[in-house]
Formats: C-alpha cells, structure tokens, sequence
C-alpha cells in the first residue's frame, strides 16, 4: 500500500470476522470524523495460515504524516486490548448512528513471496 496503513494480524475468537469488523469499522469511523480516511478489511489465506488485514488510506495517511498513522494504530490496539462484549457493545450503539460507514471482510488468497519478504532487503 503506498499511501495508507496496513495493520495485520490474528484473531483467536470464534467470532473472528464480527470483532475484526467491528475494530475495523470503529477506528475508520473514528477517524473519519477528523481526517479523511476509508479503509478495507481483509481475512488472508496463504497456506495453511488465515488472518485479518485492516488498510487504512487516505490523503494524510502517509508518510508525509506519521502522527497520524501512530494515532490510528494506537486507537487499533487499544480498542484491541478490550474485552469482546465491550467491543461489540460499542460497536452496536455506534452503528445506530446514520452517519456510522461499514466495511465488510473480504476473502483473499495470497501467495508467500521471498522476493517480497522484508528478510531479503537486510542483504
């Protein structure tokens, strides 16, 4: 992602998806009252593996403007750090508002890249 923020990670739940679209969907809304800022959840599959990505992007979402990227991945991971009926309670009541924007997980399938893998650029 060039001009965005791409969190990534997994959720041990069974409700995985809910909790990972109501994080998601809490901090884009969040945010969006203050920047502009979309975003998109993805569940990843490579291999045997499966987690969750959250990118976030937007005209300040760069590296021109690093306080905010450390806002949003702050707001992620204490919003993260709550219990899953706090989380989903919030999200509940914050949904009833008309201007609340929902994203939905999208299934993707990616392939391991060594050429892509951060390990090479140390050589």
């Amino acid at each position: 992602m060039e001009k965005g923020l791409e969190i990534t990670f997994k959720v041990s739940d069974v409700d995985q998806k809910q909790i990972t679209e109501a994080l998601a969907n809490l901090v884009g809304n969040e945010f969006t009252n203050k920047i502009d800022i979309d975003w998109r959840i993805f569940h990843v599959k490579m291999g045997n593996e499966r987690f969750f990505k959250v990118c976030f992007t937007g005209s300040k979402m760069s590296r021109l403007h690093p306080i905010l990227e450390k806002q949003v991945r702050q707001r992620f991971d204490t919003l993260s750090k709550t219990s899953k009926e706090e989380i989903l309670s919030l999200y509940r009541e914050e949904e009833k508002k008309k201007t609340f924007k929902r994203q939905f997980a999208r299934e993707v399938e990616e392939e391991y890249d060594l050429w892509q893998d951060n390990f090479w650029a140390y050589f």
